[in-house]
C-alpha cells in the first residue's frame, strides 16, 4: 500500500476541532477555553510566544487565528473523506504543505489564497518554529461552501466550481499578493478584544469577507499565481536559488551570476523560480526585508531609520514606502498596532480539555 494510503488511515480530519487545538497544545503551549467554541493556546516558554485561538464555526468550518511563534517545527497530518477548501490570508508565515506525494507547497511571504483540496488526499502541514505566523487560515467543507456564503454555484469562478465539483482543478491552489483590505482586516482580527461567542461570530464576518475578496481576485485573476509545482530537477533549482538569497536577500547578487552559479539560465531560473515559490527572485528578497523589518519593529528596541537601515535600505522613505505596499500600514502604524506577543488567558475559566468535551 503507497505511503500516503497508510498515513491517511491513521490522520485525523482538518475539521476535528478538539484535536486540532490539543495538538496546538502539546506543542509546548498552554490551552484555555475562551468559549464553547474557542479555545486559545499560548506560547510563552523556550523560543514560543503569542497565541493561537482554535474557532469551530459549525460542523463544516475549522479556523485557526495566528499570532505567534512556535517554540519548535511541528509537522500535523490531515486526511479527509470529502474535499475541502482551504482560504489563508497572512501578514507573516513560514509553512510548508504537501498534499499526496507532490513536492511541497512553500507559504513564507504575504499572500491570500484559495483552493481546494480533493478527498482521501493525505496532507501535511510543517510549521516552522522559531518564525513568526501572523495570520488567519480556514478549512471548510467544499461541499456547503456556496451555501454558507449564500451563493449560487454558477456564481463561483469557473475553476473553483470545477475544484469543487471533483473535476480538474483539485488540488490548485490560487494566491494573490496582500492589499491594504486584506491586511487590515487580518491585523484588526488579531487586535480584537472581543470575547466569548462574540469572537467566534466576528470571525465568521472575517472569513466571509476574506473569501469575497479572494473570489473577486481570482474573476479579476489580478495577480493570480496558479501552484502547481515543477519538476524535481527544477525544483532544486528553485531551493538553491533561494538558499543564495535567504543569504543575501538584503544587498541580492545579480541574478545572471546566480544562475550561472547553479549552472542553469537566467531566464530559466526566473521562471521556476517563480514556479516554486510564487514570487520573482527580486519580489522574494523585498519580502524577506519586510519579514525582517516586522521582526525588528515589534522587538523596538531600533529607530524606524535604524530598521531601515538593517534590512539594506540607505533611505528611510524608500522603507517606508515599500513596508506599506507589503503590509498594508507604515512602519509607524504597523508598530503602534501590533496586538502584544504576550495575549492574557482568562484566569476564571476552567481546564481547556474539561470544558471542551462538556
Amino acid at each position: 500500500m503507497p505511503a500516503a494510503l497508510l498515513l491517511a488511515r491513521d490522520a485525523p480530519s482538518a475539521l476535528d476541532f478538539e484535536r486540532e487545538w490539543n495538538r496546538a497544545a502539546d506543542e509546548r503551549g498552554e490551552a484555555r477555553v475562551l468559549s464553547r467554541n474557542v479555545v486559545r493556546t499560548l506560547y510563552t516558554g523556550g523560543n514560543g510566544s503569542g497565541a493561537t485561538d482554535t474557532v469551530r464555526l459549525g460542523p463544516d468550518a475549522l479556523v485557526n487565528v495566528i499570532n505567534c511563534v512556535m517554540p519548535r517545527a511541528a509537522r500535523w497530518d490531515y486526511v479527509n473523506d470529502e474535499a475541502l477548501i482551504m482560504l489563508r490570508a497572512t501578514l507573516a508565515c513560514g509553512v510548508e504543505f504537501r498534499f499526496g506525494q507532490a513536492p511541497p507547497m512553500v507559504f513564507d511571504h504575504p499572500e491570500l489564497t484559495l483552493g481546494c483540496i480533493p478527498p482521501r488526499m493525505a496532507m501535511s502541514a510543517v510549521i516552522h518554529g522559531g518564525v513568526r505566523q501572523q495570520g488567519i487560515v480556514a478549512v471548510l467543507r467544499a461541499d456547503r461552501f456556496a451555501e454558507r456564503f449564500g451563493l449560487l454555484p454558477e456564481e463561483l469562478p469557473p475553476e473553483l466550481r470545477a475544484a469543487i465539483g471533483g473535476q480538474a482543478g483539485a488540488g490548485r491552489i490560487a494566491s494573490f499578493p496582500v492589499d491594504h483590505r486584506v491586511a487590515a482586516l487580518v491585523a484588526d482580527t488579531l487586535d480584537s478584544q472581543l470575547h466569548g461567542e462574540l469572537r467566534t461570530l466576528q470571525i465568521a464576518g472575517r472569513v466571509a469577507e476574506l473569501v469575497a475578496y479572494a473570489i473577486d481576485a481570482m474573476v479579476g485573476h489580478s495577480g493570480q499565481r496558479s501552484a502547481m509545482l515543477p519538476r524535481r530537477r527544477d525544483l532544486d533549482l528553485a531551493q538553491e536559488a533561494r538558499r543564495r538569497l535567504d543569504q543575501e536577500y538584503r544587498r541580492p547578487p545579480g541574478f545572471a551570476a546566480l544562475a550561472r552559479d547553479i549552472g542553469t539560465s537566467q531566464n530559466k531560473l526566473k521562471a521556476v523560480f517563480k514556479a516554486a515559490h510564487g514570487v520573482t527572485m527580486a519580489e522574494y528578497c523585498l519580502e524577506r526585508r519586510i519579514r525582517e523589518a516586522q521582526q525588528l519593529l515589534l522587538e523596538a528596541v531600533l529607530t524606524i531609520a535604524q530598521v531601515a537601515e538593517r534590512v539594506g535600505y540607505e533611505h528611510q522613505s524608500s522603507f517606508t514606502a515599500a513596508f506599506r505596499g507589503h503590509v498594508g500600514m507604515s512602519p509607524r502604524e504597523y508598530r503602534k498596532h501590533r496586538a502584544p506577543f504576550s495575549l492574557p488567558l482568562a484566569s476564571d475559566t476552567a481546564p481547556a480539555r474539561r470544558a471542551a468535551r462538556r
